[in-house]
């Protein structure tokens, strides 16, 4: 089975309980949202690629401090979530009161309070940005958002480089030849299956480790398989061809 850094049974079972803490304590306010953005309190991407997912999107919420990432940027959120002690760092922020939505629980990061928000509000896909850069240790748990809320949402972290998504049993990968793709294990995944790369796996057990870093589609629509294990799909802003 996976090594993961947490018990995810409990941590699943947490997180169930913040949504209902944050279900009961702020009654829905907006239109069931199908897709939301949610504003980490990380490195931001480009304005632009922030404004092109917030566009996208029926609900933005800001992760605590991220709601400065996101009016920087021009944009406003909707929901501002978390403990709040890191949007004192920004008294020149002016938001509506009833923007600010605490939720205490130390036991659960800004993200992952901010993405329960989401999916309470209806959400079905959301959109995380400004969830990696800083610290390394913060970086690397932001990842498991994508294994904790699985099947309740569909998830995919941003970044200027990358679209970052859990491998769900199958994946299938519309992309130009040459951009590039990276599989990256958490624990142990077996039979990892792809079709259509530079460098195709058939029915793999693939560690934690670079192993499946930097190949490429070959051939478009590529696909992605796992019969057991967490897989993150890095998928590439870029073409990169090899010789």
């Amino acid at each position: 089975m996976p090594v993961l850094p947490f018990d995810l049974t409990n941590e699943k079972l947490r997180l169930q309980s913040v949504a209902m803490v944050v279900a009961q304590t702020f009654p829905s306010e907006f239109t069931v949202a199908m897709r939301a953005l949610v504003v980490a309190n990380g490195q931001p991407p480009s304005p632009a690629l922030l404004r092109r997912l917030a566009g996208e999107a029926d609900l933005v919420v800001a992760a605590d401090g991220g709601a400065a990432a996101a009016l920087a940027a021009g944009i406003t959120p909707d929901a501002v979530v978390g403990d709040l002690d890191s949007i004192t760092e920004h008294p020149e922020l002016s938001l509506p009161p009833e923007t600010f939505h605490r939720v205490p629980d130390p036991a659960t990061t800004d993200l992952q309070k901010s993405v329960a928000f989401a999916i309470e509000r209806g959400a079905r896909a959301v959109d995380i940005v400004a969830a990696g850069g800083g610290r390394a240790d913060h970086a690397l748990a932001n990842l498991s958002v994508l294994v904790t809320f699985r099947g309740q949402a569909d998830l995919r972290i941003h970044d200027d480089q990358f679209e970052i998504s859990l491998v769900n049993g199958s994946a299938t990968i519309d992309a130009e030849p040459g951009t590039l793709i990276s599989l990256v294990a958490i624990g142990l995944c077996y039979g990892v299956t792809t079709r259509g790369m530079r460098w195709d796996l058939s029915d793999f057990t693939l560690p934690f480790g670079p192993r499946g870093i930097h190949n490429e589609v070959a051939a478009s629509p590529a696909t992605v398989s796992v019969r057991r294990g967490d897989l993150l799909l890095f998928r590439g802003r870029w073409i990169e061809r090899h010789a």
